[in-house]
C-alpha cells in the first residue's frame, strides 16, 4: 500500500496548520473537561444512609473498618483503588447488589447508598449532586482512582532479613538435610509436617510432658513476630525452628533457646498483599515456602538465602491467593490455592518439582466442560464457575501414593439454585465439598467422594483429610475422616474411596437424613433460600450452623492409641428472625456458652465427652501419648486438657487469639510446647464479634512452655 505523502510549505502553511492544531487542542480539551465532570458523585446524606446499611448488612464479612476477611475482599486502599479506579460506577453498583451471596438483595436505594459510602471511606469527597438511583444512570460516572501506596502496610520498617547467619556458630552447623523417608517416618523430637505426619493426625509420641507434671509448665521462650493475620504451624529439624509470618517473613529460630539464626523477608509484588498462610516445608537442605503474590521460593535452610523461586501461573488471573502450606511427596511440593468470587473457572492442585523448580501437574478442582464432571455445573460457562478452594494442606499414603485434598464449595450460587432443565446435565458442582484422591506423581484423579452436592449454604468439606486404621464392620480399613462446617464426619476407604460410615455432632439442623449406604445427605427444604424469598421459614429459631461453621479451620487432633478424636467446635446459627442475614448468636438452651470440644470415640462412633464455655477456640488441636490435649481459645488462652475427660489441667494467658497450630517437639532431651498468636483471621475476627471478647488489633508472638529443669 502506497504512504499518502503530504508536502507542506513551511511559509505558506503555518497559520492554517496553527488554527487547525488550536481547534484540535479544543477538542481534545473539551473532551477531557467532559470526563472530569463524569466523575462521580454523591451526597453527604446518602454517605450515611449507607455507612447504616453497611454495618448492618456486610460489616460482618468485610470488616467495620473495611478491610476484608479472607474471601470477602477489603473495600478500601489499594484493592479497591486498582479493581474500581477508573472504572465505571455501575460495576460497582452491580456487585453490591448482589451481596451478599445467597441473600435477598438490597434495594436499588440501598444499593446507591452503600456505594456513596465506600467512596466516602475511599477519600473521594461528597458534593451536593447525589448519586443517581438508575445503575444505567451510573455508567456514566467514573470513580477515580486514588494513589496506590507500595503495600498494606507502608513504609515497610523494619526489614526482617539478615542477608544470612546472626552467628558464625550455632545449631545450624548441625543442620542434616531432610530425606523422603524421613517425611514419611518424622523422628519424634522433630515437627516436619504441617500435622507432624502426612496422616495430619496432630498427635506426637513424645512423653516428657504428662498429666501428672503438666502444672509445672513454664514459659521457656518468646519471640515477637511481624503484626499480622498468621495461621502458621512452626516447623522444627535438629533443633532449628522455621517459621512463616505476616508479610512473608522467614525465620530460623534456636528451639532451645528462643535465638534469631537468621531471617528472610519475600518482596511481595505491588499488585499483592500479604496473606495469613499455614507454614513452610522442609527438604533436603531447603525451605519451601509459598508467597502470597503467588511464588513457590526455595530457601537455604543454613543461611536463608534465596536458592531459587517459581512463579505460579495464573493466566493473568490476580485474584488466586495461596493460604495453605506446601507438602513435599517424592520430591515434588503439592498445594492448592484459594480464589475468590472473580476467579472465573475456579482453583486447583498443583506440583512443583523441587529438582528442576518446574511445574510437574496441575489438577483443575472445578471439573472442565467435555471432561468427566463437566456436566455437573448445571449448563454453566468455565467462565462462570467459580469455587473449588483448597485452604489446608493435603495427606499423603505411600501404599498407594495418593494425596487427599477437599475443595471448598461455589462462591456464587444463585445460578445453581434453579435447574436448567438441560437434558445430560446436573447441579452436583463437581469437585466442590468432595474429596479428591490424586496420584502423587502424576495429578491424575484415581477417586472422588462428594460429601454434599450443589451446596447453596457454604457449608464446606474443606478442612483436613486424616488417615486412620480403623475396624469397620470387623475389618480393619484404612480411611479418610474428615469433616465439614456442618460437623458431620464421614470415613472413604482409602484405596478406592468408598463410603464406609458418618458421624453426625448434633450440630447442625441442614441436614434431615444420612443414607447409611451411600452417605447421599437430604436437606430440609427450608434450609435453603429460594429466588425471591426473604428468609428462608426454617420453624427452628435459624439455620444452623452459620457460615463460619459448627467447625472450621481449627483442625481436630487423634489418638491412635486410644482411637480418640478430638473435635474444637462452636455453637454458632444464622439468625433470619431478624431479616440480617450472618448474625450470630449460640443456641439458647446453652447460655451463651459459645465454644465446647467433643471427644468422640471412632471405633464406637459414640461422643465419649463434652465441654463447652464461652470462648470459641482459636487454634487447631495437638494430642500426646501421655494423655494430653492442648488448645488454644478466642479469649487469649492457651491450655492443657485431660483427654480422658476433659478437664482443664493447665492454662496460660497469652498476648493475643492463638489462632495457629500448636506443636510439640524436643531439644536436648527437653520436650517443648510452641503456639503462635496474631492479630487475627476471619474466623477469630467473626467470632470476637460474636462472642463479646476483644482483643488487640496488633501483636503476634511465638510461645513457647517447657517443664522447668
Amino acid at each position: 500500500m502506497e504512504k499518502l505523502m503530504i508536502k507542506i510549505d513551511p511559509i505558506k502553511n503555518i497559520y492554517p496548520d496553527v488554527v487547525a492544531l488550536f481547534f484540535l487542542f479544543m477538542v481534545l480539551f473539551s473532551s477531557v473537561t467532559n470526563a472530569q465532570s463524569n466523575l462521580v458523585t454523591y451526597s453527604e446524606n446518602q454517605a450515611l444512609a449507607g455507612e447504616e446499611i453497611y454495618e448492618s448488612r456486610c460489616a460482618s464479612c468485610h470488616g467495620y473498618n473495611l478491610e476484608g476477611y479472607e474471601l470477602a475482599p477489603s473495600l478500601s486502599g489499594n484493592f479497591f483503588s486498582r479493581r474500581w479506579g477508573t472504572g465505571t460506577a455501575d460495576k460497582l453498583a452491580l456487585n453490591i447488589r448482589r451481596m451478599p451471596p445467597n441473600a435477598t438483595s438490597l434495594s436499588q436505594t440501598e444499593v446507591t447508598d452503600v456505594l456513596a459510602y465506600l467512596l466516602s471511606r475511599n477519600g473521594i469527597e461528597n458534593s451536593e449532586t447525589p448519586l443517581p438511583i438508575d445503575i444505567r444512570a451510573l455508567a456514566n460516572y467514573t470513580i477515580p482512582a486514588q494513589k496506590i501506596v507500595n503495600r498494606r502496610f507502608s513504609p515497610r520498617t523494619p526489614s526482617f532479613s539478615t542477608n544470612g547467619p546472626v552467628t558464625p556458630v550455632s545449631r545450624l552447623n548441625t543442620l542434616s538435610p531432610v530425606t523422603d523417608e524421613m517425611l514419611l517416618n518424622p523422628p519424634a523430637d522433630d515437627w516436619l509436617i504441617w500435622r507432624r505426619t502426612h496422616a495430619n493426625l496432630g498427635h506426637s509420641p513424645l512423653n516428657q510432658i504428662s498429666t501428672s507434671n503438666v502444672d509445672d509448665l513454664s514459659l521457656s521462650w518468646t519471640w515477637s513476630l511481624p503484626t499480622g493475620a498468621n495461621m502458621m504451624t512452626p516447623i522444627v529439624h535438629d533443633g532449628v525452628m522455621f517459621t512463616l509470618s505476616s508479610e512473608d517473613v522467614v525465620q530460623a529460630i534456636d528451639a532451645a533457646t528462643g535465638d534469631l539464626l537468621w531471617g528472610y523477608q519475600h518482596e511481595i509484588s505491588g499488585e499483592y498483599v500479604s496473606e495469613s498462610k499455614k507454614g513452610v516445608a522442609i527438604y533436603e537442605d531447603k525451605i519451601i515456602v509459598g508467597t502470597s503474590d503467588l511464588k513457590l521460593i526455595a530457601l537455604e535452610a543454613k543461611t536463608g538465602r534465596l536458592a531459587w523461586e517459581h512463579r505460579i501461573e495464573t493466566y493473568g488471573e490476580l485474584d488466586h491467593k495461596f493460604k495453605s502450606a506446601p507438602m513435599v511427596v517424592n520430591g515434588k511440593a503439592i498445594f492448592g490455592v484459594v480464589g475468590q468470587l472473580a476467579v472465573a473457572g475456579g482453583n486447583f492442585i498443583i506440583a512443583i518439582d523441587l529438582k528442576s523448580g518446574q511445574e510437574a501437574w496441575r489438577f483443575y478442582t472445578i471439573a472442565r466442560p467435555g471432561e468427566f464432571g463437566g456436566d455437573s455445573w448445571n449448563g454453566l460457562d468455565l467462565k462462570e464457575r467459580t469455587g473449588g478452594s483448597v485452604w489446608t494442606p493435603g495427606s499423603y499414603d505411600p501404599e498407594t501414593n495418593l494425596v487427599y485434598f477437599g475443595p471448598a464449595p461455589s462462591y456464587d450460587t444463585v445460578a445453581m439454585r434453579k435447574s436448567n432443565n438441560i437434558p445430560g446435565m446436573t447441579s452436583d458442582a463437581l469437585y466442590t465439598n468432595a474429596t479428591v484422591a490424586l496420584d502423587a506423581d502424576t495429578g491424575e484423579l484415581v477417586w472422588h467422594y462428594q460429601h454434599v452436592k450443589n451446596d447453596l449454604l457454604d457449608l464446606d468439606w474443606a478442612f483436613e483429610r486424616q488417615i486412620i486404621n480403623l475396624p469397620v464392620n470387623g475389618e480393619i480399613r484404612k480411611v479418610i475422616l474428615t469433616g465439614g462446617k456442618a460437623a458431620i464426619f464421614e470415613a472413604m476407604d482409602a484405596s478406592t474411596g468408598e463410603y464406609l460410615f458418618s458421624i453426625d455432632m448434633d450440630m447442625q439442623n441442614v441436614f434431615s437424613e444420612i443414607d447409611p449406604r451411600t452417605g447421599e445427605k437430604t436437606m430440609f427444604p427450608e434450609a435453603v433460600l429460594k429466588p425471591g424469598e426473604e428468609t428462608p421459614g426454617l420453624a427452628k429459631i435459624g439455620v444452623c450452623p452459620d457460615a463460619l461453621g459448627a467447625r472450621n479451620m481449627q483442625t481436630t487432633s487423634y489418638n491412635p492409641i486410644t482411637k480418640m478424636l478430638y473435635i474444637p467446635m462452636q455453637d454458632t446459627c444464622i439468625n433470619n428472625l431478624t431479616g440480617k442475614r450472618w448474625q450470630k448468636y449460640p443456641n439458647p438452651e446453652e447460655d451463651g456458652l459459645w465454644g465446647l470440644v467433643k471427644a468422640v470415640n471412632l471405633e464406637t462412633k459414640e461422643v465419649v465427652w463434652t465441654t463447652r464455655q464461652v470462648a470459641p477456640p482459636a487454634s487447631g488441636h495437638l494430642t500426646t501419648d501421655t494423655g494430653l490435649l492442648f488448645r488454644g481459645n478466642i479469649d487469649r488462652t492457651f491450655e492443657a486438657v485431660d483427654q480422658s475427660d476433659g478437664r482443664v489441667l493447665w492454662s496460660q494467658r497469652l498476648d493475643n487469639a492463638p489462632t495457629s497450630y500448636p506443636i510439640t517437639y524436643q531439644v536436648d532431651d527437653r520436650q517443648y510446647v510452641a503456639v503462635a498468636t496474631n492479630s487475627g483471621s476471619y474466623f477469630a475476627n467473626g467470632m470476637e464479634r460474636t462472642s463479646g471478647i476483644t482483643n488487640s488489633p496488633t501483636g503476634a508472638s511465638l510461645w513457647v512452655f517447657a517443664i522447668p529443669k
